[in-house]
């Protein structure tokens, strides 16, 4: 089959062995598409850490969408035959393919079945954006947190955890950065989003967290706009850092602010959450994933499609309104 390999430093389209048979808690997928994430345009950068979850023959791509033509041992029946969407890295194995070729190879607890009237290509990047939020939510409520800050704003994981919180009636708080922003969020049914360019963000965002009891700051941008809330959120709050795409700008603080206010800062990663590291935890999720994902909110933003051997265009491709670049095996 054809994939997309990383062979000295440089990503190019190969032939290599299909997966044959499904390995005992396995799929076999056959790819409809794969969406670029940023995280594997950061791993492509920045090699993954030793233990990492890898791929056979050093296939590239976490996520992507498809329809599985074989189960191994131990996989419940209803996924034969179905169109899923997957994130490889939530379960460990050996023996994962890639997303970015003809046929993946993963484990079905990285999978959610799609309803069978969906397009499986407008969720070619979605579990990736899902499982994040979703397990947030979990540990947060189990922290005793009342109400989200969200700094994710209109991005596809931001989008996600408002979609969660809307069918669960969570508060959510959410930062965007101009009005475009927010009546995009609006239209999906938003109730609490501030404007990082409105003359009123200070007092909106202070009124609205208070008023809310927002203390759990879903931080997926870090530096500038950090600087601009730790004044402006509630005592007692704890920030979540998951995601650094404002780096450029330190986050910088008086100690002070973080004492008196017992603010705590502390990473986020949904691979060390109960949700995912609990095997009937994740499972679960996953069925409660499948029961919302027919909502807009949790559909891939396409920006641009690319055939496999596009790959470098693709990785170059500068998306607008949130859209990503997608690898897909239909054009």
């Amino acid at each position: 089959m054809k994939a997309i390999v990383l062979s000295n430093d440089i990503l190019m389209v190969q032939n290599v062995e299909r997966p044959q048979m499904a390995k005992p808690g396995h799929l076999i997928i056959e790819m409809n598409s794969s969406a670029i994430n940023s995280g594997d345009k950061f791993f492509l950068k920045y090699p993954a850490p030793p233990g990492a979850v890898s791929s056979l023959y050093d296939i590239k791509g976490v996520s992507g969408a498809g329809k599985v033509l074989q189960t191994g041992e131990g996989v419940p029946n209803e996924y034969l035959g179905k169109n899923v969407t997957f994130y490889r890295q939530l379960r460990f194995s050996a023996s994962i393919v890639g997303s970015w070729c003809e046929y993946a190879h993963v484990h079905y607890l990285d999978c959610v079945i799609l309803p069978d009237s969906s397009d499986p290509g407008e969720y070619s990047g979605s579990m990736v954006n899902i499982i994040t939020p979703f397990a947030f939510l979990k540990q947060i409520i189990n922290e005793g947190h009342k109400g989200i800050i969200s700094t994710a704003g209109n991005s596809a994981t931001g989008i996600a955890l408002l979609g969660l919180c809307l069918a669960s009636g969570f508060p959510l708080i959410s930062i965007v950065r101009n009005q475009d922003a927010r009546k995009e969020l609006e239209e999906l049914g938003a109730r609490n989003i501030v404007v990082q360019s409105d003359g009123n963000f200070n007092q909106d965002l202070t009124e609205t967290a208070q008023a809310l009891t927002a203390t759990a700051i879903f931080d997926g941008v870090g530096g500038e706009i950090l600087n601009k809330i730790l004044p402006l959120i509630p005592g007692n709050s704890v920030i979540f850092s998951y995601g650094y795409i404002g780096d450029s700008v330190p986050f910088t603080f008086h100690t002070r602010t973080l004492a008196l206010k017992n603010i705590i800062i502390r990473p986020f990663s949904n691979f060390k959450t109960d949700t995912v590291r609990d095997p009937e935890s994740l499972e679960q999720a996953l069925k409660d994933i499948g029961k919302l994902i027919h909502l807009p909110y949790f559909k891939t933003k396409i920006g641009k499609k690319f055939k496999l051997e596009e790959i470098n265009e693709a990785l170059l491709f500068i998306p607008k309104n949130g859209g990503k670049a997608v690898l897909s095996l239909k054009i």
